[in-house]
């Protein structure tokens, strides 16, 4: 039993820096993925080029699982509107288009 053990430990210790996420990078992944997944939403517009340098340069940069986070939280974001009220729908399209001001997606 207590090789058993011994044994789960170390193979949890081994796969931990496999899940690792750096916490600023999920944090940018999440904000940005909802900022546009929500901007046709919303109907605020993101500038292209600032959006596809931002890709480039950051997101893509991102640790392997935030950008993992990054394209799940922009694909659901048309679900998540969805079951929204009304006041929730302009909260959240008000602190989007603050965060992509944030970020210099706004043309």
């Amino acid at each position: 039993m207590r090789v058993a053990m011994a044994f789960a430990l170390v193979l949890m210790g081994a796969a931990t820096p496999a899940l690792a996420i750096n916490n600023q990078d999920f944090m940018t992944a999440n904000e940005v993925g909802q900022i546009i997944g929500a901007a046709d939403l919303c109907g605020y517009k993101l500038d292209d080029a600032k959006t596809a340098a931002f890709m480039e340069n950051t997101v893509a940069n991102l640790d392997d699982g935030s950008r993992m986070h990054f394209n799940n939280v922009r694909s659901v974001q048309g679900q998540v509107f969805k079951d929204m009220s009304s006041t929730e729908k302009k909260a959240q399209c008000a602190l989007q288009a603050k965060l992509a001001q944030k970020y210099g997606l706004i043309p």
